[in-house]
């Protein structure tokens, strides 16, 4: 198949990884891509031989470019897909899809957050087919707005392989980041971030609060400068290592015991899939489509609630039976969030769509 994926983000979300993630999985089962981002996005970095496509800065001038990369007007040869992601993009296509029906050119928007979009017509638009959505809670608010469940389509995240296997030993991560761990200690951790919306602050006055014994706590993705001062008002900059971003998450996951989420919003978070690919146990806040992913593995805690945190660490830290069943019900749930299944399914709505359409999937 043609497919031509774009993404107007320019950073390294985790949406934006997810795109890429299914550029490289559509490119390694044969099909023809190009991905279209701004020549600055970051995202370019984490692979350099993709077959980049170039949205110029002057955002009139897009269609003109991924225009050139379509079937001509007319033409009786091979359709096209085009899969949209993040808000600029999936607005444009819904406008250009209307115009692109005689190029033969199915178009597909992506969403992965669960607010309601500020403007709704884009998602009432008859030029996208269908609406890939990584959660049922984000489905739910694209309902909210009359779309047919024949037009949604939740496809939940996926998680490359790499991203679950550790570059280097559980000794030799410990020893870069400087991290003593005793044989009786229960280490607690998180990947998360500086915004308040990850709520980086809630884990460390919960951890705190717990006063657990021979207990560690990893944070990484954080700014280290940024966050010591609370660790060392709070007392607990002897039990915590603050990490900066790394590419190498599961070098940190697997000195892990037990995962903690404690965002304030989410809707399909890769890291705590990432978590789960690993076999962890999670202490998770009942946002968005985390429920979904918190079966039978972990708990749901309210988010914004240092005491509900606390409560929940002394819990899981006293009951270690119960930190052993959480694992191995992660581990039976991995295999769900593997990216070639993801790229498998999403294949699938492609031919689909096109079949709808009268056109030819191959």
């Amino acid at each position: 198949m043609r497919i031509i994926l774009a993404t107007s983000s320019t950073n390294k979300s985790g949406g934006s990884r997810q795109a890429l993630y299914l550029a490289q999985g559509l490119k390694a089962r044969g099909h023809d891509v190009t991905f279209f981002t701004e020549t600055k996005a970051a995202l370019r970095e984490l692979d350099p031989d993709m077959n980049w496509g170039d949205l110029p800065k002057d955002k009139k001038k897009w269609r003109k470019a991924v225009e050139e990369a379509l079937p001509p007007v007319g033409t009786d040869g091979q359709p096209a897909i085009f899969h949209a992601f993040h808000n600029k993009a999936v607005k444009k296509a819904a406008w250009w899809g209307v115009l692109w029906r005689r190029r033969n050119v199915v178009c597909i928007g992506h969403r992965g957050v669960v607010y309601r979009p500020g403007n709704p017509l884009p998602y009432l638009s008859p030029g996208i087919s269908a609406f890939i959505v990584n959660s049922k809670a984000c489905a739910d608010v694209l309902r909210w707005y009359c779309l047919g469940s024949s037009r949604i389509k939740v496809v939940y995240n996926g998680i490359p392989h790499d991203r679950s296997t550790p570059q280097q030993s559980a000794e030799q991560a410990a020893e870069t980041m400087g991290l003593s761990i005793a044989a009786t200690d229960i280490v607690y951790g998180t990947v998360a971030g500086d915004n308040p919306i990850k709520g980086t602050e809630i884990l460390l006055r919960g951890f705190a609060q717990a006063q657990l014994t021979d207990a560690k706590c990893i944070v990484i993705g954080v700014t280290p400068k940024k966050w010591q001062p609370l660790c060392d008002e709070l007392g607990i900059s002897n039990a915590v290592k603050l990490v900066g971003k790394t590419e190498c998450v599961a070098d940190y996951l697997q000195l892990m015991d037990v995962f903690v989420l404690p965002s304030l919003t989410e809707s399909m978070p890769n890291t705590l899939m990432e978590a789960i690919r690993m076999g962890l146990p999670a202490i998770a806040t009942r946002v968005g489509g985390v429920p979904e992913l918190v079966q039978g593995n972990g708990i749901l805690i309210p988010a914004s609630d240092s005491d509900a945190m606390s409560c929940a660490l002394r819990g899981i830290h006293n009951t270690p039976k119960q930190r052993e069943t959480w694992a191995a019900a992660s581990r039976a749930l991995a295999p769900q969030y593997d990216m070639e299944r993801r790229v498998e399914i999403i294949e699938n709505i492609y031919r689909q769509q096109l079949k709808r359409r009268g056109l030819p999937d191959n």
